[in-house]
């Protein structure tokens, strides 16, 4: 029963409604649920009301602790039978003495959770219905666009192939979480390289999506990361795969020729991170991992002579900057400030000599890749034999310094376990105080698993997985494309 509840308090499912006017929250009081048919439901009807709570629209609802303080009282009940369960709740109005009821039903415990959240969908509707004087106009299909100095484009309904300011592709099978630009052909077309756990496919990006090559890893390994960059200036770029085999850093680094990968080395012992504007001026950083799961010493240059790899020149950087969540902002007189994004999800500043400058009130962030390792003396204090180091999202700039981050949202993180379904980009300036914001993205649905920035055409290149794992349902990934206005 404690696995159950733990996998109810792991995820989140936002609602998305329409935009009221003239109509402020109603006062909801959300009852503990009735629960039959499990054992030990005392825990249980806690931990279904404070789920279901999670998923009403702020919009509309102004949570009151006592049912004499609320206008709409809220009364739900669950009820299992085998694996199959229903869900029914109450809805009253005090005003009128109204009842309306709504119910979702599912099999299996994988199905609870999307159960609530179209559960809570339902409930907004009805009280929405209740509230609403006047609706916003809905969106057009057109354009719509965040009020900013430079706007990011994006379209409220899924873009026409090869329209001018969007495009999406057709949904990838699998999941894949990370995604590298190579060059541009004289042929228009883009070189797009993309991996999951154990495969990287390198696809062509012209009117249309092309696969063009698949290579896999042996299956004791893991991807973490690609990058690409052309260290040695020989206008052929190679492809930096940070991969862990076995606790151990064991990356590898190819060339695509056009048709197909060719290694060029492997087992390096370094993860790698990829800063720069441009493939051609980009530099690879480098950085070893002790213990399976620890990052160990300095982030460092690598460098490419012929098909040997050195890691030269460590960077001062903060405490708790790592290989995954940093880059390097420009300072007065030719300093770097750094901007970290840390193991809370905060953007924080950091001078050159290393003393914190700024830090943001609001998260950011938030990956599900990650890689572990059994380490004994971490189970006897957690309990758990494994210990878990999750990546972070990229911070880019843009050739002006802008700083880009995302923010990916919905999820009740517990443990070790994460899970996302929306997510926006936003854009700052740093004045040499604090990052001001210059635009956002609307919060789109899906995970943001990563991001690459084209300079040259002002385009960044979204890797969003659009499905979650489900009892019917399998992850899909998508590539899409928009405008940086």
């Amino acid at each position: 029963m404690k696995l159950f509840i733990t996998a109810l308090a792991a995820l989140v499912l936002f609602t998305t409604i329409p935009v009221r006017a003239n109509a402020g929250p109603l006062k909801i009081n959300v009852a503990e649920f009735n629960v039959s048919g499990v054992p030990n439901n005392d825990s249980l009807k806690q931990t279904l009301q404070g789920i279901l709570t999670s998923r009403l629209s702020p919009d509309l609802v102004q949570l009151v602790e006592k049912p004499d303080q609320a206008e709409i009282l809220v009364i739900g009940s669950y009820a299992q039978f085998g694996k199959m369960f229903s869900m029914d709740v109450l809805i009253k109005d005090k005003g009128n003495s109204s009842l309306t009821k709504v119910f979702e039903q599912g099999e299996g415990q994988e199905d609870v959770l999307p159960a609530i959240g179209r559960l809570a969908r339902k409930i907004d509707t009805e009280l929405a219905k209740r509230t609403v004087t006047t609706t916003s106009p809905s969106p057009s299909p057109a354009a719509s666009q965040i009020p900013g100095q430079n706007n990011y484009t994006v379209r409220d309904t899924t873009p026409a192939q090869g329209a001018a300011d969007s495009w999406s592709s057709a949904p990838l099978n699998g999941v894949f979480s990370s995604i590298a630009m190579g060059r541009t052909h004289s042929s228009g077309e883009r070189e797009l390289f993309v991996a999951g756990e154990q495969t990287i496919r390198a696809y062509l990006k012209g009117s249309e999506l092309r696969l063009v090559a698949e290579i896999t890893i042996p299956a004791s390994g893991k991807i973490l990361a690609i990058d690409t960059a052309d260290l040695d200036r020989d206008g052929s770029p190679e492809l930096y795969v940070t991969i862990i085999d076995r606790e151990a850093a064991s990356s590898r680094v190819y060339q695509f020729n056009g048709t197909a990968f060719v290694m060029i080395a492997e087992k390096l012992p370094w993860f790698f991170r990829g800063i720069g504007n441009e493939v051609t001026s980009r530099t690879i950083y480098a950085q070893e991992i002790e213990n399976g799961v620890s990052y160990y010493g300095d982030v460092k240059e690598l460098t490419k002579s012929n098909a040997r790899f050195t890691a030269i020149n460590p960077l001062r950087l903060p405490r708790t900057a790592n290989i995954f969540n940093f880059n390097r902002l420009s300072g007065v007189k030719g300093k770097n400030n750094v901007v970290v994004l840390n193991e809370d999800g905060y953007l924080v500043i950091y001078s050159p000599e290393g003393s914190e400058v700024w830090k943001s009130s609001e998260k950011f962030g938030g990956s599900e890749s990650f890689f572990k390792s059994e380490i004994r003396t971490h189970a006897r204090s957690t309990r758990d034999l494994d210990r878990w180091m999750f990546l972070e999202q990229r911070i880019m700039l843009l050739k002006e310094g802008t700083v880009i981050v995302p923010r990916n949202e919905g999820t009740l993180s517990f443990g070790n376990i994460r899970a996302f379904d929306k997510y926006a980009l936003f854009a700052f300036d740093w004045t040499g105080a604090v990052l001001k914001e210059k635009w956002h993205t609307r919060l789109s649905p899906g995970y943001l698993a990563d991001y690459a920035v084209d300079q040259t055409s002002r385009e960044v290149l979204l890797l969003e997985v659009v499905k979650k794992p489900g009892l019917f349902d399998k992850r899909t990934t998508v590539i899409s494309i928009n405008k940086i206005d």
